[in-house]
């Protein structure tokens, strides 16, 4: 957890500015106890259920990261060839782990390699893909259940408009087509969006797919996605999991146990966000048109949530801030100043302090000067995974703290390292 010890930012039990020290900034820090304490919150809330949870590894694939779900019983949720060899390097064996299809090449379909994977099918075409390339993997079908949620328009998964599903209308199809050629359809898996707050839309959606099921004669699981939110602004209730696991259990628990079938969630950002910390330094101050504007050495190529969907992550000062400025505390009226926190990129949109349709805000924090650090809180899903090399910046190291325990768990890039495979 983040506290403040005589005004400094301690992450687990570690001062930030001694990790600044050791590991130099821009900086990823993660918490072993959140992502546990995340962890037991998931299979408390549905252990009543024949329940199998597993990590949507798009979050944060760090290999630490993976270690530690695995370690807790979790599968793995791939979507990409990368990610299956960075889950088996992890130690998931390949029949816990399931591969999500997304306008998958034939080059992926092959890139598979073990025929225990599931094989999780986005679309009409893809079957017969699969067939054509005699792969002999289980097969699971997304659903489209005509039910879509999330934070953001990008982040909305089903429904109208989306890229992610068969249809509703197309669902007997593709069960005949898979079947008539000697395959089983061993899963249905529907996920509606990210970072949902309400378990309306879920078990809604729950709810088609249970129907969905009495036509599948051969089904070991079904899929209900992922999605759960956590509260990233001050004064957000945290996402009621117990109420969610206690309902699933309500409308599923007996057609399950009557077909032996397994129920299957795939958190990702439940799990890891509230873990992770990007720590940077403050480079400048300067004031434009009568506002204060904070410059550091970090920007939307480290963590890009800000810029792509205008999302919130609180902001403090690490080196002189006070309990006031954390979420959980925050108090707005303690706080000393107004100021617009900007990026080192050469780009107008590398701002931390935007909403949702790209305007420019200002954000209360510490007072701050050059030279102190500043900490994005809640940065530990789509943080580092979503990281790109624009303006030749080097990616960050990870870092992982568990209590007194501080191991480095990536290494900074060099500048080496950006002109590796070029010719």
């Amino acid at each position: 957890m983040l506290e403040f010890i005589k005004g400094t930012l301690h992450i687990g039990n570690v001062s930030a500015t001694d990790l600044a020290k050791r590991f130099g900034t821009p900086l990823y820090i993660y918490d072993a106890e959140i992502i546990r304490r995340q962890i037991e919150r998931v299979k408390r809330a549905f252990s009543a259920l024949p329940f199998r949870p597993f990590y949507a590894m798009k979050a944060n694939g760090a290999l630490s990261v993976l270690d530690l779900m695995r370690g807790a019983g979790f599968g793995c949720d791939t979507v990409s060839p990368g990610e299956i060899f960075i889950a088996r390097k992890a130690g998931f064996t390949p029949d816990n782990i399931w591969f999500t299809c997304s306008n998958v090449s034939d080059d992926d379909l092959r890139a598979i390699g073990d025929e225990r994977i599931v094989i999780n099918v986005n679309s009409m075409s893809e079957i017969d893909r699969i067939l054509a390339l005699d792969l002999r993997n289980p097969i699971a079908l997304r659903v489209n259940t005509d039910i879509g949620a999330g934070h953001h328009a990008d982040v909305v998964t089903a429904g109208g408009g989306v890229k992610f599903g068969i249809d509703l209308a197309e669902i007997e199809s593709a069960r005949m087509i898979a079947e008539d050629s000697g395959r089983k359809v061993v899963g249905l898996h529907a996920h509606i969006g990210s970072g949902i707050d309400d378990i309306g839309p879920l078990i809604e959606s729950v709810r088609r797919l249970l129907d969905l099921s009495t036509d599948f004669p051969n089904l070991r699981w079904l899929n209900f996605g992922g999605g759960i939110s956590v509260p990233y602004e001050p004064g957000k209730a945290e996402f009621p999991i117990d109420d969610y696991g206690a309902e699933l259990t309500r409308i599923a628990d007996r057609l399950l146990r009557a077909r032996d079938l397994t129920a299957i969630l795939e958190p990702g950002r439940y799990l890891v966000a509230e873990s992770g910390t990007l720590l940077a330094q403050v480079t400048s101050r300067r004031i434009s048109r009568g506002q204060w504007w904070i410059g550091v050495d970090t920007g939307f190529n480290h963590l890009v949530r800000p810029s792509k969907y205008g999302a919130y992550h609180h902001i403090v000062n690490a080196t002189s801030g006070s309990p006031a400025s954390l979420r959980q505390t925050f108090d707005l009226g303690a706080m000393a100043e107004d100021v617009v926190v900007a990026g080192n990129l050469c780009e107008s949109g590398d701002v931390f302090t935007r909403d949702e349709h790209g305007k420019t805000l200002t954000r209360r924090i510490d007072r701050t000067k050059i030279g102190d650090l500043l900490a994005f809180c809640d940065a530990g899903a789509y943080g580092f995974s979503m990281a790109s090399l624009y303006n030749a910046r080097l990616l960050p190291p990870e870092v992982m703290v568990d209590g007194d325990d501080v191991r480095l768990i990536r290494e900074r890039q060099t500048y080496e390292d950006l002109v590796k495979g070029m010719r």
